[in-house]
């Protein structure tokens, strides 16, 4: 009798502490799991700012001196590239990023790519302004998402969610809601968006190559910025760049400090849109690029005195609700996926 109580008794201490290993296992998989969202959304969130703050701080310096477009870009290039001096002294290491040299063949030609589809997406979105009206080209830029996503899902062999699909058609019929008065149609400009499109797909896909190359962020940001610089010249020479300059220094100085200010974020949303692509996939950042207009629009509202319509107000109502889906259809998906590596 005793033994059998002696051994009752250690039966349940054996479960109680089985039961508390359990409990230790399923509490430190809950973290880990609350860990790996937030190492997605911290990059998906710096990008958005980044982005954000450099279309604002853009638009806030082209209202007042509109001739300094080409010279922003060079300048915003030519910024990125003084990273090298503190880089190579050994300054930035404390955030993680180690000296390398101002130029390497290998390094360059890996990275030209990127700087040949990046000038194709500025130059097309630029020049299909001309020809067609900014919302239309909004509308016509949401379309990449789309793509992205499709030829993602095509690449790697996977299926897209319902809840996706849904998202991206909302953020496109949003889009077309809120554009609808200035809807239009251009075939040259139609051309240049499609052309927008496409290279967007190949610069995404071309950036994930660079991390299977292990090419650090800030080497690929030095010589995509060289390349850039490169590009831009012939837009530059065409230009007096005296006058423009001489137009810049006369403006307000809070119109100055934006403008040199993008040359820092310049640097800090090409490090977030790599970190972001790296840390999620293609369609999440592409998406939230889209996404990115909403707050940037409703901004402008405000700070810019923008005229607002009911219909916009509905597009970008629409568009919102797209991104809730899109984000928790993504959260489903990654604890279904948990679930099934656990069982």
């Amino acid at each position: 009798m005793a033994n059998r109580r002696n051994e009752t008794k250690a039966n349940g201490k054996a479960r109680v502490k089985q039961e508390g290993k359990q409990e230790g296992n399923n509490q430190e998989m809950r973290t880990e799991e609350h860990l790996m969202q937030w190492n997605k959304i911290i990059p998906a969130m710096c990008y958005a700012l980044s982005s954000i703050y450099m279309t604002l701080a853009q638009k806030y310096v082209v209202i007042n001196a509109s001739e300094v477009k080409a010279l922003f870009l060079f300048y915003q290039n030519a910024a990125a590239l003084l990273m090298f001096l503190p880089t190579s002294l050994g300054l930035l290491r404390r955030f993680h990023i180690a000296p390398y040299t101002f130029w390497d063949s290998r390094a360059a030609f890996s990275v030209l790519p990127l700087g040949i589809t990046y000038s194709i997406m500025l130059y097309s979105s630029n020049w299909a302004l001309s020809l067609l009206t900014v919302p239309m080209v909004s509308v016509l830029k949401n379309i990449g998402p789309v793509v992205i996503t499709l030829f993602e899902a095509w690449m790697e062999s996977k299926p897209v969610s319902a809840g996706v699909l849904l998202s991206l058609l909302m953020l496109v019929s949003g889009g077309l809601v809120a554009a609808y008065n200035d809807l239009m149609f251009d075939k040259w400009g139609y051309l240049l968006m499609f052309f927008n499109v496409l290279t967007n797909v190949v610069h995404v896909n071309l950036t994930k190559r660079m991390q299977r190359l292990s090419i650090k962020k800030e080497v690929v940001l030095h010589y995509q910025s060289i390349f850039m610089c490169l590009f831009l010249l012939p837009e530059l020479m065409n230009q007096d760049l005296n006058v423009i300059v001489h137009g810049l220094r006369g403006q307000p100085l809070m119109v100055q400090l934006a403008f040199f200010s993008t040359g820092v974020n310049g640097i800090v949303i090409a490090l977030c849109t790599m970190w972001c692509i790296e840390a999620t996939s293609g369609s999440t950042y592409s998406m939230v690029g889209a996404l990115n207009k909403i707050p940037s629009s409703i901004l402008g509202i405000f700070i810019f005195r923008n005229p607002v319509s009911a219909l916009n107000l509905v597009g970008v109502g629409i568009g919102l609700i797209g991104g809730v889906v899109f984000s928790l259809d993504k959260q489903i998906s990654a604890r279904l996926k948990r679930w099934r590596k656990r069982n």
